[in-house]
C-alpha cells in the first residue's frame, strides 16, 4: 500500500494505492484510509487497480471514507479494472455510490469508465 502525500487543504486528491486481494483479515485498508480522512482529506483516489478481489469489508472501509469526505464537501473516487471488484460493488448495489475510473488521471478528472453493460445497451445488446 502507497499513499501519495498531500496538505489537507489543498485541492489536489490524495492518493491512495492498494494490491492484492483485500478482505477481513488485512485490516490495513481500513486503518489507511480512515487515518486519511482523519487527517482531513478532502478529494481522496484509491487506487485499485492492482486489486484483484474485494469483500464486505473493504466495501465498507470505502463507504465509510467516502461518507466523510463527501459530508465535508469532497470526494471519494475508486479507480479499478479487475472483475472482480467491480461485481462485488455491483453486488452491493453501489454502483452509482462507488463508480468506476479507469485510470488515477482520470479519478482525478472525474471521468467515470464506461461500465460494460452500458456498452451493450447502446450498441443494441444486452
Amino acid at each position: 500500500m502507497t499513499v501519495q502525500e498531500q496538505e489537507a487543504a489543498s485541492q489536489e486528491p490524495v492518493v491512495v494505492c492498494f494490491e492484492g486481494e483485500l478482505d477481513a483479515g488485512d485490516p490495513g485498508c481500513e486503518d489507511e484510509l480512515q487515518s486519511i480522512v482523519a487527517a482531513g482529506a478532502r478529494n481522496v483516489v484509491v487506487d485499485m487497480s492492482q486489486v484483484s478481489f474485494i469483500d464486505s469489508s473493504i466495501v465498507r472501509a470505502l463507504l465509510l471514507a467516502h461518507r466523510a469526505v463527501d459530508e465535508s464537501g469532497g470526494w471519494l473516487r475508486l479507480v479499478y479494472t479487475h472483475h472482480m471488484v467491480r461485481r462485488v460493488i455491483d453486488i452491493c448495489g453501489l454502483g452509482d455510490v462507488l463508480p468506476q475510473y479507469s485510470s488515477v488521471e482520470s479519478a482525478r478528472r472525474g471521468a467515470r469508465a464506461t461500465p460494460p453493460a452500458a456498452l451493450f445497451e447502446r450498441e443494441g445488446r444486452t
